[in-house]
């Protein structure tokens, strides 16, 4: 091999979603060699050519290979080395995605495949690894932001946005608490009501007032 040979430069997207009460990840299988048959994360090369930079590279592949790019996407870490991908020298920029399963249902044209992070099976690469990487950052940063609300619906209640916090987490929430917490650091503006469980009630439905807010203090602490 060439002293100053290219790495090959790609972009690899967790995009998870909730299903079933469960954290889900979206996986493709790949056609091609190497691992033509496993399940691996949406990815693709960066073109030099044309995107502009890591978020523009994302946002292409997302698109091209899923039919829409999610609302909110964040870059999680660039991880490279030698041995990770049997084609050469690497690195890979990656970023976690957020999207609601209504949302997904709506945009994606294309069927896509929906593992829960706790049981995935083995996948191309080390797409392992970087799943597992990207819930610990969703788990770390879910205790003091509202980033878990991006696997909501536009619209939700409170009691909505606490269930997801609860499964995002792991960990029970004392209800009362964390809506308190919640409506006291004005983080979310009234977005209408619609019709709730019992004759004639309604719930009030909220959306973020800002892409991601974070809290004074993380949950749990002083909740």
């Amino acid at each position: 091999m060439p002293e100053h040979e290219s790495p090959i430069v790609t972009v690899d997207i967790v995009l998870l979603t909730l299903e079933d009460e469960q954290l889900k990840v979206t996986l493709m299988e790949r056609t091609k060699e190497p691992f033509a048959g496993r399940l691996a994360l949406p990815g693709g090369y960066v073109h030099t050519n044309t995107d502009q930079n890591g978020d523009d590279a994302a946002r292409r592949i997302m698109t091209t290979k899923l039919g829409f790019a999610p609302s909110h996407m964040e870059q999680l870490e660039t991880i490279s080395g030698p041995t990770r991908d049997p084609r050469g020298w690497s690195v890979s920029i990656v970023y976690v995605a957020l999207i609601s399963r209504e949302a997904l249902a709506s945009h994606s044209a294309i069927p896509l495949h929906l593992y829960p992070v706790a049981a995935l099976p083995e996948l191309a690469f080390d797409h392992n690894k970087i799943v597992r990487r990207a819930v610990e950052r969703l788990r770390s940063k879910g205790t003091y932001s509202t980033l878990p609300c991006h696997l909501l619906p536009a619209r939700f209640s409170i009691p909505q946005m606490h269930h997801v916090f609860e499964l995002v987490l792991g960990v029970p929430l004392n209800r009362t608490s964390f809506t308190r917490k919640v409506s006291e650091m004005g983080i979310l503006e009234l977005a209408g009501k619609e019709p709730a469980a019992g004759r004639g009630r309604t719930a009030a439905q909220y959306r973020l007032k800002e892409e991601v807010s974070f809290f004074h203090r993380p949950l749990g602490d002083g909740m």
